[in-house]
């Protein structure tokens, strides 16, 4: 019978060392310092030109002029776990996931699914993720986030848009007309080549 042993501190595997540096330099990796000091600044209405000076203070304590990109694409990579991002995957209707309007949702998903208390826990930014990432799809974030994630434009049935407005609007980040926005949607491929006349006019001008 093969023996299994335990791994220890020094002999975890690959996929199991996470990271504690970005570019050689120590940073903080404590899922609650990310969330507050990245995440929080990712989801505010700040320009991106504001963010990016904000996160490279409050990750390195300093702008470097010499190499301020290669800084901010680390910081991205650890936010982000590593994981490359979609450049050219489609934009989801609305926003899906705001950490602070979440939290309740959030907080109880790791009590009942992974047995966290996410009031006194410490762990890793990536492990945190790594939870997060495997709530099951009846969650309370994972549901209020697909039914975000509804595009009710693609939906003729009105009786399963109205249901499906309902369930979006009782989950939504943003006031939204959700009426509207399925008005629009459905006007818009009868009216195309007018759209393109008058923005092409537009630009004329």
């Amino acid at each position: 019978m093969t023996e299994i042993r335990r791994g220890t501190a020094e002999t975890l595997p690959p996929m199991l060392e996470l990271p504690e540096t970005i570019l050689g330099r120590p940073v903080p990796t404590d899922w609650l310092w990310w969330l507050v000091n990245v995440g929080y600044v990712l989801d505010s209405p700040l320009l991106w030109a504001e963010k990016h000076d904000i996160l490279l203070l409050n990750v390195f304590g300093g702008i470097m002029p010499d190499r301020e990109g290669e800084h901010l694409y680390g910081v991205l990579n650890f936010y982000f776990c590593g994981q490359e991002l979609d450049k050219d995957a489609e934009p989801a209707p609305e926003r899906l996931l705001d950490w602070k309007k979440d939290a309740l949702r959030i907080w109880g998903d790791f009590r009942l699914y992974a047995g966290i208390d996410l009031k006194t826990a410490r762990m890793h930014w990536w492990e945190f993720r790594a939870i997060f990432d495997s709530l099951p799809p009846d969650s309370q974030i994972m549901t209020a986030m697909r039914y975000r994630g509804i595009d009710l434009g693609t939906i003729p049935d009105a009786k399963e848009r109205a249901r499906y407005a309902r369930m979006k609007r009782s989950v939504a980040l943003d006031r939204v007309d959700y009426e509207a926005e399925y008005d629009a949607a459905m006007d818009r491929p009868a009216n195309k080549s007018q759209v393109e006349i008058s923005d092409f006019l537009g630009r004329q001008k």
